[in-house]
């Protein structure tokens, strides 16, 4: 009963942030579930092919869609309260011209494009029905958030995670499409959604093309379309290559490893929720001393959770994974201590969003992708896959580095000259998991030690749970 007294007390933000973490891990959880569903029913060959579409899928997206339902949306909703609906109605209007832009291209290259993608013509234009509805869905999820309506956000969010491996493993069994069946029954279930979404905002309202508000949008965002996907590229791009050198086999496999890492992301998405938005709060008002203090916090956090995966990576193929994925075992701690790095840069990355640095963004994340598909296209052909997730691990280091000097020089354009952050303690923090995380492989073969590591770490999160959850407490307010 105190527990429910303590929770009916709370701010409505901080429901909503507990109800926002939740469905992320329930999201995860499902997916999880459904992952040694899948690949018992698959080989690792098929599976690859439905991790590929999936690169592909969220490659194309961003061009499709320019990413309108975040960043820019984002923004305008928390700087402007009125006009939302007609706002929300002619975003979505800009985004559906951008996509049939694009379905015009498709329409003269389709030969290409099918072949590139390994789909056919039908699956195409689904896909590009996909990119037209989806964001409607992204659109009221995001607004949902913003305003604190977490209670039909998080309906519909159960719905749509149990609804898609629903339909995907019914036709999986029940028709011969094979790996295909996971992409009908995600697309099929993300379009019906996504469609009741799109018909709500314009009928809400009624807006399909607003002047300022297109080309505020376009002008904000653009620039961020590379930004995405160098994104992307860098968490993505493997998988394509790794199929193009190795084979769509060896793409499975390290498809497996990154969804068991991407459980670090999770967390990550979770905390960034509240993060963020606190985060511009405290850029405004200057207070620099209570940000080093969080942040520091934060960051270490995050280094224990993802050595807690390393350390089980062995258990976690074992419980979930088959013989055949084995090999993933040296995968999955270099790629989640990459989702470590990808946290520490959207520290940084913050700064440049608050003030509308957003050159920044995009120079970085080219810069990142471009030496990602060079290292790549250099060392998997010569190490295998594994060497994907080291190349990758060593651009986001790169990444985290462009960002820091980028944020340092808006800083200074600002006539800020204190640092925001406690960038020693943070590189430090950084330095010391990197060492720590790769060298937990060295204690694969020793179960006995591995667990004792993993005791440790998780007693001290018991003993510290006051403040972890006054940390977190924290950037709800």
């Amino acid at each position: 009963m105190k527990l429910w007294d303590r929770y009916r007390n709370m701010a409505v933000q901080a429901k909503a942030s507990i109800w926002y973490t939740i469905c992320n891990f329930f999201q995860k959880g499902i997916s999880f579930i459904v992952i040694p569903v899948y690949i018992r029913l698959l080989t690792t060959a098929e599976y690859g092919e439905w991790s590929v579409f999936q690169s592909w899928r969220d490659i194309l997206i961003i061009f499709a869609s320019l990413n309108l339902y975040c960043g820019v949306y984002t923004k305008t909703l928390v700087d402007h309260r009125e006009d939302r609906d007609r706002y929300t109605s002619s975003l979505q209007g800009l985004g559906t011209v951008i996509t049939l832009g694009l379905l015009i291209i498709y329409f003269f290259t389709h030969e290409w494009c099918n072949r590139k993608l390994g789909l056919t013509t039908p699956y195409m234009l689904l896909l590009f029905l996909y990119f037209i509805v989806y964001p409607a869905y992204s659109f009221w999820g995001t607004r949902r958030l913003v305003e604190y309506e977490y209670k039909p956000l998080v309906a519909v969010t159960v719905l749509e995670t149990v609804l898609t491996p629903t339909v995907s493993l019914l036709l999986l069994q029940y028709t011969d499409l094979r790996a295909k069946a996971l992409i009908l029954g995600y697309l099929s279930v993300e379009c019906a959604i996504g469609l009741v979404f799109y018909v709500y905002h314009f009928l809400k309202g009624k807006c399909f093309f607003h002047r300022e508000y297109w080309r505020y949008a376009a002008r904000f965002n653009l620039p961020l379309v590379p930004h995405h996907v160098g994104l992307i590229i860098l968490s993505q791009s493997d998988r394509i290559m790794i199929r193009h050198y190795c084979g769509e086999s060896d793409a499975g496999i390290y498809s497996f490893a990154y969804q068991i890492a991407s459980a670090a992301i999770v967390l990550i998405s979770a905390i960034n929720g509240s993060r963020v938005p606190w985060t511009y709060e405290q850029l405004r008002q200057r207070t620099f001393d209570r940000l080093k203090k969080i942040v520091n916090a934060l960051v270490l956090m995050m280094a224990g959770v993802v050595l807690l995966i390393a350390l089980v990576s062995p258990e976690i193929i074992a419980i979930i994974g088959t013989e055949a994925y084995q090999a993933a075992v040296y995968v999955i701690p270099v790629v989640t201590l990459g989702t470590f790095y990808i946290f520490i840069y959207d520290l940084y990355a913050s700064i440049e969003i608050y003030w509308g640095a957003t050159k920044y963004l995009m120079y970085a994340s080219v810069a990142g992708a471009l030496l990602n598909v060079a290292l790549n296209a250099v060392f998997i052909p010569m190490f295998g896959f594994i060497a994907a997730a080291y190349t990758t691990l060593f651009c986001y280091l790169v990444f985290m580095a462009l960002h820091y000097l980028f944020s340092r020089k808006v800083l200074r354009e600002q006539g800020i000259s204190d640092p925001v952050y406690d960038n020693r303690t943070i590189f430090l923090l950084s330095a010391l998991t990197t060492a720590v995380v790769l060298g937990s492989m060295a204690a694969f073969p020793y179960p006995i030690v591995r667990i004792i590591l993993f005791g440790g770490l998780i007693a001290v999160c018991i003993v510290k749970r006051d403040a972890i959850r006054g940390i977190i407490a924290s950037i709800k307010k």
